[in-house]
C-alpha cells in the first residue's frame, strides 16, 4: 500500500518537475541574449573563468568588484530563485534587499522583455559553476548607500520601460538591442556632472568612459560620428574589422568576442537592425579624441 502511494505521488509530481525545466530552445535563446549583452563581460576578469566576478571598477564613491554569477551554491547564484535573479538584473536588488550599485546597469536592463530575462536565467544556470568568493566593495563617501545613492537614482537615473514582448525585426528590434539588452548608452553616451548619462546626447561618445577609455560618437554625425554604411556596421559587430582595415580594441573587442557568447554570435538580421537604428538617430556633433 505504501509503495503504491509513493508511486502515485511520484506520478503526480513528475509533470510539474518536468515543466519546471527549461527547454533546450529556451536555454539557446538565453545564450543568444547573453551574447547580445556583450557576454556580461563586467562579471569576468580577462583571461579568467567566465562570470566568476572579481573585475574592479573605481568611481567617485569608491571601488566595487563584479560578483560571481555562476551557478555555484556557496559563492554564486545557484541558491537564488529565478525571480530573485531577474529582480537583481532589472531592479538592482539582491535577495536580502541590499541595493546593487548602478555600475550594474539595472536601470537600462529594466527595459528587457520578460521572456528574454527568463531565458537568460535559464542559460546562466547551465554555465560552469566557479567557487570564487565575492570581494567586498569599498565605499569612501559617508552615507553614500543610505542617502546619496537613493536620491541620485530618484533624481537622475534614466529607466527604460520593458516591452510586452521583445521586438523581432526592423528599427524597433535594433532600438531594443541597443538601448536595453546591449546597454550601449552606458559607455557611448556622455555623462553629466552628476555622473548620469546625458540622454540629450544619446550615443554621442564619452571622453572618459569605463576604465578611462575614450568611447566614440556613434551617432550619424558626418564630421564627428559614425559614417560607416549599415553593412559595414554589421560586419564590424561580427568580426571587429573596421572599413579602414583597423580592428576593434579595448572593451569593444571584448564585447564583440564575448565570454561564453558575444556580439559576434548575433544573427546578420539583428546586426543590420542595430545598424539601421544607429543610422536613424539624430546626429550629434561631439568630437572624441584627436
Amino acid at each position: 500500500m505504501r509503495l503504491a502511494l509513493l508511486f502515485a505521488v511520484s506520478l503526480l509530481c513528475a509533470p510539474s518537475l518536468a515543466t519546471a525545466q527549461p527547454s533546450p530552445a529556451e536555454v539557446a535563446r538565453g545564450r543568444y541574449i547573453f551574447g547580445a549583452t556583450g557576454g556580461c563581460g563586467c562579471h569576468t576578469v580577462p583571461k579568467q573563468p567566465a562570470n566568476a566576478g572579481g573585475r574592479r571598477y573605481d568611481g567617485p564613491f569608491g571601488t566595487v568588484y563584479s560578483t560571481n554569477i555562476t551557478p555555484d551554491r556557496q559563492t554564486g547564484i545557484a541558491a537564488w530563485t529565478d525571480e530573485q535573479i531577474i529582480t537583481a538584473i532589472r531592479l538592482g536588488r539582491r535577495p536580502n534587499g541590499e541595493r546593487l550599485l548602478p555600475v550594474h546597469p539595472f536601470t537600462v536592463f529594466n527595459g528587457m522583455a520578460a521572456e528574454d530575462l527568463k531565458a537568460l536565467v535559464a542559460f546562466l544556470r547551465t554555465t560552469p559553476p566557479i567557487n570564487r568568493a565575492n570581494q567586498p566593495k569599498r565605499i569612501i563617501v559617508p552615507m553614500f548607500e543610505s542617502v546619496f545613492l537613493p536620491a541620485w537614482l530618484a533624481a537622475f537615473a534614466p529607466r527604460e520601460t520593458p516591452p510586452s514582448a521583445a521586438p523581432t525585426s526592423g528599427t524597433a528590434r535594433g532600438e531594443y538591442l541597443v538601448r536595453a539588452v546591449g546597454h550601449c548608452g552606458e559607455c557611448h553616451t556622455p555623462r553629466t556632472m552628476t555622473y548620469a548619462t546625458d540622454n540629450s546626447r544619446f550615443l554621442a561618445g564619452n571622453p572618459q568612459g569605463p576604465e578611462k577609455s575614450e568611447v566614440p560618437n556613434i551617432t550619424p554625425d558626418p564630421q564627428t560620428g559614425l559614417t560607416w554604411s549599415e553593412d559595414e556596421i554589421a560586419e564590424y559587430l561580427a568580426t571587429g574589422n573596421k572599413p579602414d582595415g583597423d580592428v576593434a580594441d579595448g572593451l569593444m573587442a571584448e564585447v564583440i568576442q564575448g565570454t561564453l557568447a558575444g556580439y559576434r554570435d548575433l544573427t546578420k538580421a539583428d546586426r543590420l537592425a542595430i545598424a539601421h537604428y544607429l543610422k536613424s538617430l539624430p546626429p550629434v556633433r561631439n568630437k572624441i579624441g584627436k
